[in-house]
């Protein structure tokens, strides 16, 4: 009896590698290049490349938090119970056997494309660049090689970003409400990377300033008008007619209080 239940099991594991590796194999369809693709999609997905070849090559058993991942990607959600309903039945016991509380998680609060631009500096950059104007692929490859062009098929594929006539790269049709948190990291960023403090030297090239003081909280909240009223002035301008143009520029504001979190 205790045989034939181990036959059962082990029949039952090789049932499920081969279904993971033939839903992988379907997956890398999409990528024209197997070995960039498997690279992309073991990123994508959040698990080690080397664990992913070795699920296609059916040599090892996925956990359950990998199968997770994997069919989230698969289908396309972040909302696990929404995951353990689309996935085949060999799949769903799985999952289920070890973690049967997963029917009644919701969505991940955060969409993968903000994911991608909070901890991707590359995916960051060529985000906010693209919303300036079109990207070559040229462009692309000098300014950040192998990984930029990798990128850019990501983003292509989570449509932030989609490939004109022309061969250029522009904002894609998927655009996010990004929070706050991701400002913040964007801008830290950008600033970090771009910022010139040497063209300070002559007027009219750009503007670095910093001034902290003490205030009421009358003074602070008019501090936070004026930003606001700024901000705004800023986006009037650039859709005005004839504003628009080759030059690609950035704004950065923050401003608060000299209080930790």
């Amino acid at each position: 009896m205790e045989k034939e239940h181990s036959k059962n099991l082990a029949s039952n594991m090789q049932v499920l590698k081969d279904r993971v590796a033939l839903d992988l194999e379907r997956k890398l369809q999409e990528y024209r290049d197997p070995r960039v693709g498997t690279r992309l999609l073991a990123k994508k997905m959040e698990i080690n490349e080397r664990t992913l070849k070795r699920l296609l090559q059916r040599e090892n058993r996925p956990t359950y938090q990998t199968l997770l991942k994997i069919y989230g990607v698969i289908h396309q959600t972040t909302n696990p119970a929404q995951i353990v309903e689309l996935v085949p039945d060999i799949v769903k016991n799985e999952i289920l056997k070890h973690f049967p509380e997963v029917t009644e998680l919701k969505a991940a609060p955060m969409p993968e494309i903000e994911t991608e631009l909070l901890y991707d500096r590359c995916f960051s950059d060529l985000y906010v660049m693209a919303g300036c104007g079109p990207l070559s692929l040229e462009f692309v490859q000098y300014r950040y090689g192998i990984h930029g062009v990798e990128t850019l098929e990501k983003m292509v594929e989570l449509r932030a970003l989609k490939r004109t006539d022309e061969g250029q790269y522009i904002i894609g049709d998927n655009q996010v409400n990004l929070s706050a948190e991701t400002l913040k990291r964007i801008g830290l960023n950008i600033v970090e990377k771009f910022s010139k403090p040497q063209n300070t030297e002559l007027g009219g090239d750009n503007l670095i300033a910093f001034y902290a003081e003490g205030l009421s909280e009358e003074a602070y909240d008019d501090w936070l008008k004026v930003d606001e009223r700024a901000f705004r002035e800023k986006i009037k301008i650039s859709q005005k007619p004839g504003a628009k143009g080759n030059k690609k520029v950035f704004t950065y504001m923050v401003t608060d209080t000299l209080k930790d979190k």
